[in-house]
């Protein structure tokens, strides 16, 4: 008999613009095809910064989706979209509202429960997995494990304070050392360092045509500030050296916001944003990410390592850990911070765009460290990772898998 695993939360698990949601997919996905039962509830939380109807993002899917009445418990139903995705069963509660700040509703709340009260009793998952700090969520884990249901907690982020949300949790996942490290010394949280799984296959460019040094999604947590001193000091340097800005959830025009003026720079191109990463690998040589946030994992770095691109990557967070042995870790001043808007100066960033240059000038380096890149990204291999996460839940689900809380803090 199949084992069986419910994902469940208020959070979508088809918003694009979410890495938590794109590894929850690709994690679900690769147990249903290692023969797992694996179906999903989750409501129409987005992560996008504006409204964004759920029939947008479904429409951006290109699966043929249901719109069914659910019996509630007391009485009426909600509609839901039901649909399938590579093996997986998926039940999706509109909200009137997509973004995290004002949904759900405690009415939209009140129904999500009840579907998942009822899910629980007829699927009868031996493993309930989830993430978010809404009080749905928190009550849901405690109805799942009343109910004889394994709780594990996927922790993508760095948002959580207190240790009491999750005394209804008996395992966690981090998607790096540097992550459990994190809240091992914050509020005494331990559990298992599992990366989080991607589909390289999806990200892999075919007839890759490189030719820019490429900075995605230019968000103030991204480092857009650190990328505007780039831009500027290689226009300023190597204006043949062409750049692409690929928007994300931030914009190309936020840079113009910023204190230093990018308008001059014939060298600078945009990229809208795209479902399709393989877009913008395609076309990139190098790939920037100089975080000023505390990164978790980086997806964007380990895609383009699967591209055999080199990284110039910030040190906040997991990025260390994530590059390994590949790619370049650089500093970046400590008064640079999301919040401030500070642009650094020309020589803060001065090895930066060194490195820059030798890449494009020096083809036996750039070639040597695009190898170095490959057999990097080999640590996310999808057997190796099927593997670890089997494992792992079905250590859960015996009762073998390490709580919560740390032995000390």
């Amino acid at each position: 008999m199949a084992h069986r695993l419910l994902f469940a939360s208020i959070h979508s698990y088809i918003d694009p613009s979410s890495g938590a949601a794109l590894a929850t997919r690709e994690l679900l996905e690769l147990l249903a095809a290692r023969g797992w039962d694996c179906r999903v509830l989750t409501c129409g939380v987005l992560d996008y910064q504006n409204e964004t109807p759920l029939e947008d993002v479904l429409a951006a899917i290109d699966r043929p989706a249901r719109r069914v009445g659910a019996a509630l418990s007391r009485g009426g139903e909600a509609e839901v979209f039901d649909l399938e995705l590579n093996g997986v069963r998926v039940t999706l509660l509109p909200t009137a509202y997509s973004r995290a700040e004002r949904a759900p509703s405690p009415r939209e709340a009140a129904i999500f429960l009840d579907l998942s009260d009822q899910v629980l009793d007829r699927f009868q998952p031996e493993i309930l997995l989830t993430y978010g700090g809404h009080p749905a969520c928190r009550t849901l884990m405690i109805r799942a494990r009343a109910k004889g249901t394994k709780v594990a907690f996927h922790l993508h982020n760095f948002g959580y304070n207190d240790r009491r949300a999750f005394e209804d949790v008996d395992a966690i996942i981090f998607p790096s050392e540097y992550s459990r490290r994190y809240y091992a010394r914050k509020v005494g949280l331990d559990g298992a360092v599992i990366p989080d799984p991607i589909r390289l296959d999806k990200v892999i460019a075919e007839n890759r045509e490189p030719n820019y040094v490429t900075f995605i999604n230019p968000q103030p947590d991204k480092g857009a500030a650190v990328f505007a001193r780039i831009a500027l000091e290689l226009g300023r340097r190597r204006p043949e050296i062409p750049l692409l800005v690929v928007e994300g959830r931030g914009k190309s025009d936020a840079l113009a916001g910023l204190s230093v003026d990018l308008s001059g720079l014939a060298n600078l191109h945009r990229m809208a944003n795209t479902p399709d990463p393989r877009d913008f690998y395609r076309v990139s040589r190098v790939v920037l990410m100089p975080s000023l946030w505390r990164e978790s994992l980086g997806r964007v770095p380990i895609e383009a390592m699967a591209n055999g691109i080199p990284v110039l990557a910030s040190d906040r967070g997991a990025l260390p850990e994530t590059l390994g042995d590949a790619g370049f870790i650089l500093t970046i001043p400590e008064r640079c911070t999301p919040s401030s808007g500070v642009v650094p100066t020309a020589q803060e960033i001065a090895p930066w765009v060194a490195i820059i240059e030798k890449l494009w000038d020096d083809a036996e380096f750039e070639a040597d460290h695009s190898r170095q890149a490959l057999a990097e990204v080999e640590r996310w291999g999808f057997d190796r990772l099927a593997r670890q996460y089997e494992e792992f839940f079905l250590s859960v689900c015996a009762g073998r898998a390490s709580g919560p809380v740390a032995q000390s803090t």
